[in-house]
């Protein structure tokens, strides 16, 4: 079986033996038409054969050495190269009149016509090489910059897998601090408990159960949950802190379109949602926190508005924070979400746009 390299190398010689075979055919033709005089086999064979190496030492050779170095040296190489054309050129046709092998041809090599034709030829085989390695030039660092650029992309997709991976662990590690069977049994006593001795203790613990559950409840593979899931643990959080602050939270939420079947990353809204019971001003009336989630499609926008409290009172939260949260959106939604938060010393907004 032919390996990938030495395929690539029959093409590429396949590809020039054609086009050699086609520019001397066009030659011949041409000759034919102009009633040009035609001469020996051999001096077609020996003329094409040192035509193609003037070609491709003129490519491969001489412009690559001219491209990094001082003009002068480029026109130097050039120049030997014309005397070594020349010099072969004589050679070829000493030997032919030695040999007698075509006396009226090269008879009259050293005359001003003969190497003025000569040279001519020189020049444009020299032409159609330098136009053949700028256009191989352009090529090859076309493709360094595509190289370049998909090796740079990435870099950035393997960068993004190692903050995901960074993120999923420090979540994972979050986990792992508590038992969640032993969590579970504990408000499970609790709440068996407050039914006899408080009974209006009930519901706040059924509401942290479910937050907790929801919290601690391994994710699927996919690594999302129904958005209608992370919606009602908001509820829940804020039905618990209106517990807490014996209902006189001045907060809405609201609601508007379908969450259908539509998945989301979780705790994605339920983190900048804590973060309003420790910095907002919850119990202003005139400036009541709003939160508010609208969904168009599989379109979501998300924003809170609350004012700030003038003394911050740090209050437990679930300890992903907002910059964990920047980082799982960049991870999983890349370019199909945005972040908008605009802070002033009085108000506090956060709007997220997201495709699900």
């Amino acid at each position: 079986m032919i390996s990938a390299s030495a395929s690539k190398k029959i093409k590429f010689y396949r590809a020039h033996i054609f086009a050699w075979s086609l520019f001397i055919l066009f030659e011949f033709l041409l000759s034919f038409l102009l009633h040009v005089p035609t001469a020996t086999a051999a001096d077609y064979v020996l003329g094409y054969s040192l035509n193609i190496i003037v070609f491709y030492a003129t490519s491969h050779v001489i412009w690559p050495i001219a491209y990094k170095t001082p003009i002068y040296i480029g026109i130097t190489l050039i120049l030997l190269e014309l005397i070594a054309y020349l010099f072969l050129k004589y050679t070829f046709s000493w030997i032919y009149s030695i040999l007698d092998l075509s006396p009226a041809s090269h008879t009259p090599f050293i005359t001003q016509d003969a190497i003025a034709r000569i040279i001519y030829r020189f020049i444009y085989f020299v032409g159609l090489s330098s136009g053949y390695w700028f256009a191989l030039n352009i090529i090859t660092q076309r493709k360094e910059i595509s190289d370049l650029e998909k090796s740079k992309l990435l870099n950035q997709l393997q960068q993004q897998q190692l903050e995901k991976k960074l993120v999923d662990s420090e979540v994972a590690y979050l986990k792992s601090q508590i038992n969640p069977h032993f969590l579970f049994n504990t408000l499970n006593f609790f709440h068996n408990t407050a039914i006899i001795t408080a009974p209006q203790l009930t519901k706040p613990i059924l509401l942290l159960s479910d937050i907790m559950r929801y919290a601690l409840t391994e994710i699927p593979q996919n690594g999302k949950v129904e958005l209608s899931e992370e919606i009602e643990q908001i509820a829940s959080f804020i039905d618990l802190n209106q517990f807490r602050f014996d209902h006189n939270l001045q907060l809405s939420f609201t609601i508007t379109g379908n969450t259908g079947n539509l998945r989301i990353l979780p705790l994605i809204l339920l983190t900048p949602v804590e973060n309003i019971f420790k910095y907002a001003d919850l119990k202003n009336k005139e400036h009541p926190v709003k939160i508010s989630i609208d969904i168009n499609h599989n379109e979501l926008q998300f924003t809170i508005y609350n004012r700030k409290i003038r003394t911050r009172k740090s209050l437990p939260s679930h300890g992903i924070g907002l910059k964990n949260l920047k980082l799982r959106l960049d991870a999983y939604y890349l370019d199909v979400h945005e972040i908008q938060i605009i802070e002033t010393a009085d108000d506090y907004r956060f709007k997220l746009q997201i495709i699900l």
